[in-house]
Formats: C-alpha cells, sequence, structure tokens
C-alpha cells in the first residue's frame, strides 16, 4: 500500500460518526409529536422471570404492545420519519413519510391486562400453574414505560406414565370412562405400548401442552403407519392425575374407542391409477374434449393415464412411490412419496389420494385405491439473463442465455445448455479500475438414478434418492494481468439424508487450466519462484465431498443456523496409476537451470496433487422484523505436495474483497505480515485461512437497509517453499498478524437482486511494524484510507 500522508484533522473520521450520531438523535429527539392529551408513548417494555428455564423471546410473543422499533437499540428511526410527516396526512410528501414510517405506539391499560391473561395461559402451558405476574407502569414526560414481573413458583412434572389400562393405579380412571377407553387386547393399544420407548412425554419433564401435542402427533402417525387409514389423532387424549403428589402429575395416554369399526380396521392399497397429464380446471369441469384425449396403460394393478402419448418412462414413476399393490397403507411411504415424485422437477403439481374400495375388502382389511394427479412443467425452456456478478470479490455484469430440457430421454433427466458472457471491474493497489472480460459455457446433465458401475446401492437409492450429474465445461478469462482459460467435466452424485442435511460427491472433476500472456508488472510481482508455479499451466483431478447444514424457515424469521464442511483431494489416483505402470517422470528446472525435482504429467501437462478441507459456520440471529446479527467463521487448509508442491491459483485461499475483510482490496491482504506494497494487481494468495465477521443489519425505508460490521482474520502459508518476508504461519504468533477491519453498508434489496455497497476502515493492519499495527492513534484519518466494495447479494 502507499505511504501514509499527514492531514489537517486528525479526528475528522470520529467527528464525523459523532455528527451522524447527532442527526440520528435530532430525527427521534420529538418521538411524541403525535401523542395526544392524556396519551403516552409506549417506550419500553420489560419482562423479568425468575425462572432461567422460561424462554424470554417466547414470553414476548404473549405481550399484546411492543413498543416503535429501534435500529442499534436506541434509534427509533421509523418513528421519526412519521414524525417528519405533516398533520395532513393525505397530501403528497406527509402521506409518503406516515407510510413508509412507523405510528407511534400509544399505551392502552386493556391491552396490559390482555397481555397479563395471555402470559398466564403460556405459563400454565409449560407446568407453571402457580406463578403470579404483576404489571408496573411509570409514566414521564408523555412517555410509558411497562415492566411484567413473573414469580413462576415450583412448576409440575410429569410423573408415572401409563400407557395401559391394566397398569393404572386404582380409581385412576372411572368405570365410565373405562368403558369408553379401546381395550388393553386391541392391536392399537398393543403397537402404542411396542413404541411407547420414543414416547415424546418423559418422567420428570415439565407439564407442557406443546410436548403433550407433540406426542399426539407421534401416536396417530404411528397408526397411519401400521395400516389404520381412518385413525386421527382426535381419538387420543391424556388424562392426569396430581392429587396426593408434590408437583407431580401421572399420566394416562388414552384412546377413545371409535363408535365405526373402520378405524380399527386396516386398509391395503389395491391398485393405483397414475394421471401424468393431469389438468385441474377440464378434470373439474368434466371437459368432454379432453376426456375424449385421455388413453390408459396398465402395468398389473398400476394405471396410467395420459394424453396422445405418454411422456415419461413408467418405471421413473413406480420407482419414486414408497408403496406399490397389495402394501398396507403408510403414512410414511406417502410422504416419502410426495418427496420423491417433486424431485423429479416434473411437476408444478403433485396430488396423492386415497379412496375407500368397500367392494374389495373383507372383515379383516379395507381396501384404498390410490390416485396420484401429476402437471406437468412445460418440458423445453430457454431464458435470457442480465445478472449482477460478484466473483472473488470483483463486481461485474453478466449476460446468460440457458436452455433447459427437463425429460430428454423420457427418464426425468434434466439437460441445461448454459453460455455466458461476462464483465469484471479489476482493481489495482494506485486504484486504478480495469476490466476482466469471461467467455463461457457450460452443458449438464441431472438423472434420478444413481449411477455407478457394479453398485446398485437400493438401499441407499431407497432411502436418501441420490441423483448423477455430468458436467462439462469451458471459460475464457482476459484480464489485465494475464489470460486464462479452463475446461473442466465432473461427474458425481447429491442426496439429501435430512431436512436440513445436503450431500454432495464428485467422484471426479477434472480441469484442464492454461495460463498465458502474463504481463511484464504481474511478472514482476510474482518474483516468488514458489508463486510464480501456481500460474503455470496444470491439471486437477480431484475428487470432492461437502455437506452443507442449513434450517433455515424460508416461510418465517426465525434464527437459524448454517454449516458446510468440504474436503477434497488431488493427483492422488492418478500418481498411483503413474507409479504402477512405471510412467516416465519430466524434470523440473528452475530459471537459472537447477534441477528442482521430478514431475508426472497428463497428456503433457503435469497435474496438481494436494488434500484440502475447509469450514463455514454461520449463525443468523432475527431480533424482530427489522434489525438482525449475522455471524460467520471460516477456516481453511490446503496443502500441496508430491507432483505439484504448491496450490493451483484457483485452489488457494485469498482476503479482502466484498466477501471478506472489506477494508482491504480484494487478494491485497496477507499472507501474515507479508506487503507487497508495489504490486499493480493484488494477487496475494496462501495455504490456510480464518476469518472471522460479525455484521449488524437493520432495515430503514422502502427497499433500502443500512450494516455495521468487523471483520478479522488474515491467510498464511504452510509450505517451506514458500519464501515470502512475513507470510509463515506459526502458532505461536499468528495471533499478532490478525487483521481487523470496520465499516458500514447500504444496500437495495430488489428481492430478484440485492446491490450492496460497503465503506471498510483499517483498524489493525497486520503488514506494519508490530507497535504500529493499531491504527488508531497512529495515523490520522484520510477519506483515502476507506476501501469501498460493492457486492451482490449479502456477504454472508
Amino acid at each position: 500500500m502507499k505511504p501514509n500522508h499527514k492531514y489537517k484533522n486528525s479526528y475528522f473520521f470520529l467527528s464525523l460518526i459523532f455528527a451522524i450520531f447527532l442527526l440520528m438523535g435530532a430525527v427521534s429527539c420529538s418521538t411524541t409529536k403525535y401523542v395526544g392529551d392524556n396519551e403516552y408513548l409506549l417506550s419500553k417494555v420489560s419482562v423479568k422471570v425468575d425462572d432461567k428455564n422460561i424462554s424470554s423471546s417466547e414470553l414476548n410473543q404473549n405481550i399484546k404492545q411492543q413498543p416503535n422499533i429501534k435500529i442499534l437499540g436506541i434509534w427509533k428511526f421509523h418513528l421519526g420519519l412519521y414524525n417528519l410527516s405533516g398533520k395532513n396526512k393525505k397530501k403528497g410528501i406527509n402521506k409518503w413519510l406516515s407510510r413508509i414510517g412507523e405510528e407511534p405506539v400509544i399505551y392502552e391499560d386493556y391491552q396490559t391486562q390482555r397481555s397479563k391473561v395471555q402470559l398466564g395461559i403460556y405459563l400454565r402451558k409449560k407446568g407453571y400453574y402457580n406463578a403470579t405476574i404483576e404489571d408496573t407502569v411509570v409514566f414521564r414526560r408523555k412517555k410509558a414505560k411497562l415492566r411484567f414481573k413473573i414469580t413462576s413458583g415450583e412448576p409440575y412434572r410429569f410423573g408415572s406414565i401409563f400407557n395401559e389400562k391394566a397398569a393404572l393405579p386404582r380409581n385412576f380412571i372411572s368405570p365410565y370412562q373405562n368403558i369408553k377407553e379401546i381395550s388393553d387386547s386391541s392391536l392399537i393399544r398393543q403397537y402404542l405400548v411396542a413404541a411407547s420407548v420414543n414416547s415424546k412425554i418423559k418422567t420428570g419433564q415439565n407439564v407442557d401442552s406443546d410436548i403433550l401435542g407433540k406426542e399426539r402427533d407421534r401416536i396417530s402417525k404411528l397408526m397411519k403407519n401400521k395400516g389404520y387409514f381412518n385413525f386421527s389423532k382426535e381419538y387420543i387424549h391424556f388424562m392426569m392425575d396430581s392429587v396426593g403428589k408434590d408437583h407431580q402429575m401421572d399420566v394416562f395416554v388414552g384412546i377413545k374407542k371409535p363408535q365405526s369399526s373402520n378405524v380399527e380396521r386396516k386398509y391395503r392399497i389395491r391398485s393405483i391409477i397414475v394421471n401424468s397429464d393431469y389438468d385441474p380446471k377440464p378434470m373439474l369441469l368434466n371437459d368432454s374434449v379432453y376426456l375424449s384425449k385421455l388413453d390408459t396403460l396398465n402395468l398389473g394393478n398400476c394405471q396410467f393415464i395420459y394424453t396422445e402419448k405418454l411422456n415419461i418412462k413408467p418405471d421413473v414413476i413406480i420407482n419414486s412411490l414408497g408403496f406399490q399393490p397389495g402394501s398396507l397403507y403408510n403414512l410414511s411411504e406417502v410422504e416419502y412419496s410426495y418427496r420423491r415424485l417433486q424431485a423429479l422437477n416434473q411437476y408444478k403439481f403433485v396430488n396423492i389420494r386415497f379412496e375407500v374400495d368397500t367392494e374389495a375388502e373383507n372383515e379383516l382389511e379395507g381396501s384404498l385405491n390410490c390416485f396420484i394427479q401429476l402437471s406437468p412443467h412445460k418440458r423445453q425452456a430457454y431464458t435470457v439473463e442480465l445478472e449482477g456478478t460478484n466473483s472473488s470479490g470483483n463486481i461485474g455484469f453478466a449476460g446468460k442465455v440457458n436452455y433447459q430440457h427437463k425429460n430428454l430421454l423420457r427418464g426425468a433427466e434434466i439437460l441445461d445448455i448454459r453460455l455466458s458472457n461476462a464483465t469484471e471491474t479489476v482493481k489495482s493497489n494506485d486504484n486504478r479500475n480495469f476490466f476482466s472480460k469471461e467467455y463461457g459455457g457450460e452443458i449438464s446433465l441431472n438423472t434420478p438414478k444413481f449411477l455407478f458401475p457394479f453398485l446398485t446401492a437400493n438401499r441407499f437409492r431407497k432411502k436418501y434418492n441420490p441423483k448423477s450429474r455430468l458436467s462439462l465445461a469451458y471459460s475464457y478469462q482476459k484480464r489485465p494481468d494475464y489470460t486464462r482459460t479452463q475446461a473442466d467435466a465432473s461427474f458425481g452424485y447429491n442426496w439429501r439424508s435430512s431436512r436440513y442435511l445436503t450431500h454432495t460427491l464428485n467422484l471426479i472433476e477434472l480441469s484442464f487450466v492454461e495460463v498465458k500472456n502474463l504481463s511484464q508488472d504481474f511478472i514482476d510481482d510474482i518474483n516468488n519462484l514458489y508463486i510464480a508455479n501456481s500460474f503455470t499451466d496444470h491439471v486437477i483431478s480431484t475428487t470432492r465431498y461437502s455437506l452443507v447444514f442449513n434450517n433455515q424457515n424460508l416461510n418465517k424469521l426465525s434464527n437459524y443456523n448454517y454449516l458446510r464442511f468440504s474436503f477434497e483431494t488431488a493427483g492422488n489416483t492418478l500418481n498411483t496409476f503413474d507409479k504402477l505402470l512405471g510412467s516416465k517422470k519430466n524434470m523440473d528446472y528452475n530459471d537459472n537451470g537447477e534441477l528442482e525435482g521430478t514431475y508426472y504429467d497428463l497428456l503433457g501437462i503435469r497435474y496438481a496433487q494436494y488434500i484440502k478441507a475447509d469450514i463455514d459456520y454461520r449463525y443468523n440471529w432475527h431480533l424482530n422484523k427489522a434489525n438482525t446479527f449475522v455471524g460467520r467463521l471460516f477456516m481453511g487448509l490446503g496443502y500441496a505436495y508430491g507432483n505439484l508442491k504448491v496450490l493451483p491459483f484457483e485452489k488457494s485461499y485469498f482476503s479482502g474483497g466484498a466477501n471478506g475483510i472489506r477494508a482491504w482490496q480484494v487478494r491485497s491482504l496477507g499472507p501474515g505480515s507479508y506487503s507487497n506494497d508495489e504490486a499493480v494487481y493484488p494477487n496475494n494468495t496462501a495455504d490456510f485461512k480464518l476469518e472471522g465477521n460479525l455484521e449488524y443489519r437493520f432495515k430503514l425505508v422502502w427497499k433500502f437497509e443500512g450494516a455495521m460490521f468487523i471483520d478479522a482474520g488474515n491467510i498464511w502459508a504452510i509450505s517451506s517453499k514458500d519464501d515470502r518476508p512475513g507470510a509463515k504461519f506459526d502458532m505461536k504468533n499468528f495471533y499478532k498478524e490478525v487483521a481487523v477491519g470496520t465499516g458500514v453498508g447500504a444496500r437495495v434489496d430488489l428481492n430478484f437482486i440485492l446491490f450492496r455497497l460497503d465503506l471498510g476502515l483499517k483498524l489493525r493492519d497486520p503488514s506494519l511494524a508490530g507497535d504500529k499495527r493499531w491504527i488508531i492513534g497512529n495515523r490520522p484519518f484520510s477519506f483515502s484510507q476507506l476501501t469501498y466494495n460493492i457486492g451482490i447479494g449479502y456477504p454472508f
């Protein structure tokens, strides 16, 4: 980086921040402007409870009145906007300000009493039957502060749990209640007892109506999985007794004796009728023209209904079902079938329903006919897209042409062909912007089948529904400092093992990389031989596995976790074959003509050999509809050895930029305390990366959002061949080389795309001398020290 200059005002930036806070205070100072006489603005609501086991967030959800939204915990920005409006709310600017702002929340005693009632209901649901709730309101200067104090008392807990009438203590239920209960000898009761180990109710737990609800759902699903098609959770109830017990309740899991014998009858699937061209409108209208076009195909007890031509192979549908003719009805298998049919990505509407076949049932079992209604997507689609890009922190735009065939070979194979043309800005160390151009294409084929030679893996296929993917790609990238072409081929699988866990296993990823037209400035910048080797032609033959855990609920604003783990190994298979076959080695000479070592090649190009693993964890903490905290921790390590003792450039780690430590330009930070200020194009990479980020996001007006953030981390070299000064990772001293940056950001969320501008400021620079690394107090401020990053989407 360029040397620092002296400035007239060393504290200008701090003064600017102070002025911003003064402005914020000015906007919010008249918060009671529209509070009428004998009215009070509800400024604060607090709940104090003496039992830490009671969720404060759930208690707050039961309070009927909440204060106006705050930003930064103190600034009622939206209320301030509302107060800026005039009294005539029908006028243009006044109407707009009142619409985007938030009307003042006026304290109402009626709502306080409703909140007390609701809190009492919640506490009793959680087993706190003796809880007391006191409310206190403090009125001052047209504002009201409301406080609830909860004395929970000792909660009631579950005692003994009974699943059979015979096990009940005497007089637990009356003779009349006994008659109304299903007998212990019934299969339904026996199934309940056998599966009681999975009960949601545990002795010692707080009595909780939510737990009872989950247990009711579990039992209902258990019975439906055993073939009881007509069973429902309305037959399940709980009887509890606390007489003579110290804050304990014994529980009897009751099942009412049904009035209809059909409830206790198991049902078996007789036939399956699949309408693969279902169109709801003409079907409901009984359209004779539509119905006349329908044709049928019978395969045993499975019937397929279609128009003109059956566009999908019947075995694709049959193999996606968890049941077949002759199977007992099983709700879990029906749910499994829904997921499998939807995962084919062939249908915009999927419905599975069952009808009782009274003619085929007998005294022991009932009979069901299954009707599957499938409304297909259009098989082929063309799209032209213009989108923002953010590659390695460089902002740009790309034009794409996509073609997709959703059912190429009538087996639900999805063919994608993509052509792209992208232009991105590349910032040099002297803050000049250059353009990078990239042209490319990709063709991929996804199939719902698990394609693996000599291995069927039927249990794995049925349980996880893996998909196979084959892709070919080519890209041409021209930058001001070099030109790179890359040809890729890959084959692998992806599958879900649970609602939140996704797995990807690429058995082979083969990349041929050619680097040419290196500019003289770039060559001068990478005079380190170790780094120069990462910009040579090479082949990468990789096997890669990644796991993603994501429990985000897209339909509800709530806290969620995101975790991605990735591991890959490259070159080992090729190296093993070369050794077994006795392939000839090539000589590797340095610039001075000295022998550096030997290596194998593939089609005349040296291939890389390394292992690499990284982990990325994020936590999204949703405070309310306007405020969110997001934390991120990333750690990655790559180790090159054998055939090419340097990580390829595209597999190395870098820091800085729009998605990293935003106080530095992309690829300009590190490794360690190393600094290359004279480089025209920053390209600092290394083998190890450690980074942490914390960002506070808040809604402003319309589509605008704000953010404040702090980033910390760096990259380091672990190879002994990397001789860049200060680049090596040292366990004892690495923390001294951690860079720290902070800043503010603005975002525009247009739903389909989010534009982002972040201004970063260095707080700690590891490239400086040890006693000068903390910037504050050692260097005056200048606007030139701000690093701006334009991004597409959130940084993490």
